[in-house]
């Protein structure tokens, strides 16, 4: 199943840089602790 997205005419700039950035960031950090986890496990 595709996960739903809102139309961009619908929200043309409802995502903009700040919340981009901090949803990297947020992935970033995810990936790091997995990766902690990870070399601990092996």
């Amino acid at each position: 199943m595709p996960t739903q997205q809102t139309s961009p005419a619908e929200s043309p700039q409802s995502f903009d840089y700040d919340d981009m950035l901090s949803e990297l960031e947020a992935i970033v950090a995810d990936a790091e602790q997995r990766l902690a986890q990870e070399d601990e496990a092996a």
